[in-house]
């Protein structure tokens, strides 16, 4: 199994160590395209760009620099005049990414591969995505992990 096979694993057991009640999602890219409005919570992981890094860190060992999307998903229970309960629900789902992006920042090892950084780069906010009769919301960031190939 190729090493960013491998990292992919470890980034998924990571986020589920850290996330407790949230469902994968099956469509890391279309998020809409998931049954979102019957989860309550979920979470997806996609690749997206690489890099190689030209740098040597040990060993002669080139790194490569990998970003990876990583969303959640909360459905909108609150209606909308409660502002204090909309409130809620959006500091929650903060609150859980936050999770993640600490861990992550503090990861050597995902799974069983050594990395040489794991960063949280950045989000878009929170995101509304409207169904029939209900609302969404979700975070999607973007995670940068780099390790040696």
């Amino acid at each position: 199994m190729a090493k960013i096979s491998l990292i992919y694993d470890g980034l998924i057991s990571l986020i589920e160590d850290q996330l407790t009640g949230y469902t994968r999602l099956a469509n890391a890219y279309d998020i809409e395209s998931n049954d979102i409005l019957r989860v309550v919570k979920g979470y997806s992981v996609g690749f997206s760009s690489g890099s190689n890094t030209d740098r040597y860190i040990c060993d002669e060992k080139l790194t490569t620099n990998r970003e990876f999307i990583f969303t959640v998903t909360n459905l909108m229970t609150a209606n909308e005049a409660d502002a204090t309960g909309r409130a809620v629900i959006e500091k929650s789902i903060i609150e859980d990414c936050y999770k993640v992006w600490k861990k992550l920042q503090s990861t050597y090892y995902l799974g069983i591969v050594q990395v040489a950084s794991c960063k949280y780069l950045e989000d878009a906010g929170i995101e509304y995505t409207f169904g029939d009769n209900q609302k969404a919301i979700s975070v999607i960031s973007s995670l940068s992990i780099e390790y040696f190939e």
